[in-house]
């Protein structure tokens, strides 16, 4: 593709993946081949970005405010920010031009909130992340065993790949519970799970306390915080993609590495259907009766578990 078909490209030859070869413009051209999925799983949702100008074997930064130097058309949503006592502007990918400027400003990872900017304050999303800290961890059997779980509760999950090593569960939910109430919810069905497997599985969110055990990440839920978002590339030596994808493929031959920039989007999309939302009380209830009550707790409190 020439210069011309890129406008407000720069340095388009620049190498940000300089292992796999992909440069700025193959990131231009990735976001706009992808944009109906990525505006899909982004839509009205608030971005943080991750940017590595000088490439990803360099040191990157997240940004959520756009500041002053945003392009004054991009759409955004402002929202006060206690932490920095101030509105920050978060970019929404409203369209194409919102991922093109992202490309030029070498944004390689796209996270997306769990809430939308009409309910901010009201997730739509339960999410689990899998995240092993050591290679004789199982990701894709803890998957499956929350899944199991999951179906038991009579919530549904799909899952994808987070584009490193881990994978992420995910739940639709009905707009109708609060961050703490789905906080404590998640925390509830991750101690369930971490007992019924007790030398493979934890909850605790400090390392020093896993003893070897792979993370039930329950703790995403809460206002502002984020995941990658489906088909974000990610910065990694090979340009991978968080993707989603079947149960059939979850698996210890899933890997997810090989799924990249440059190969993603030759895969269907599991996720070009929206799953309908469930909600959680009854699935609340059936933990309460196995004496796992949904009680919020800080990520950074130790948990019973």
């Amino acid at each position: 593709m020439s210069t011309d078909a890129r406008p407000g490209l720069s340095s388009p030859d620049k190498l940000l993946w300089p292992q796999a070869g992909i440069t700025k413009a193959d990131l231009w051209d990735y976001y706009t081949a992808a944009a109906d999925r990525l505006l899909a799983a982004a839509e009205r949702r608030p971005l943080t970005l991750k940017r590595h100008p000088a490439g990803v074997e360099r040191s990157g930064f997240f940004q959520k405010h756009l500041g002053t130097d945003a392009p004054d058309d991009l759409h955004r949503f402002t929202t006060w920010s206690h932490s920095s006592e101030r509105d920050v502007d978060y970019l929404l990918a409203a369209g194409l031009p919102e991922l093109q400027w992202a490309a030029q400003m070498a944004v390689v990872e796209l996270h997306a909130w769990l809430s939308r900017t009409d309910r901010p304050d009201r997730p739509d999303t339960l999410l689990f992340d899998l995240d092993p800290s050591s290679d004789d961890q199982s990701v894709p059997q803890a998957a499956w065993w929350l899944r199991e779980l999951l179906d038991e509760l009579g919530l549904p999950p799909r899952v994808k790949t987070s584009g490193k090593r881990g994978l992420h569960v995910v739940v639709r939910i009905e707009r109708r519970y609060s961050f703490a109430d789905l906080r404590a919810f998640a925390l509830a069905v991750a101690r369930c799970l971490a007992d019924r497997h007790p030398d493979h599985l934890t909850v605790e969110m400090r390392k020093a306390d896993r003893r070897g055990r792979l993370l039930l990440d329950w703790s995403r839920h809460g206002p502002g915080q984020h995941a990658v978002a489906a088909w974000s590339p990610r910065a990694t030596p090979t340009a991978s993609v968080s993707v989603p994808v079947t149960w059939d493929e979850v698996g210890d031959d899933l890997d997810p590495s090989r799924i990249t920039v440059s190969t993603a989007l030759h895969r269907p999309d599991p996720w070009q259907h929206p799953a309908p939302a469930e909600r959680i009380e009854s699935a609340r209830a059936q933990l309460a009766g196995w004496g796992y009550e949904a009680v919020d707790r800080s990520p950074r409190a130790r948990t019973t578990t």
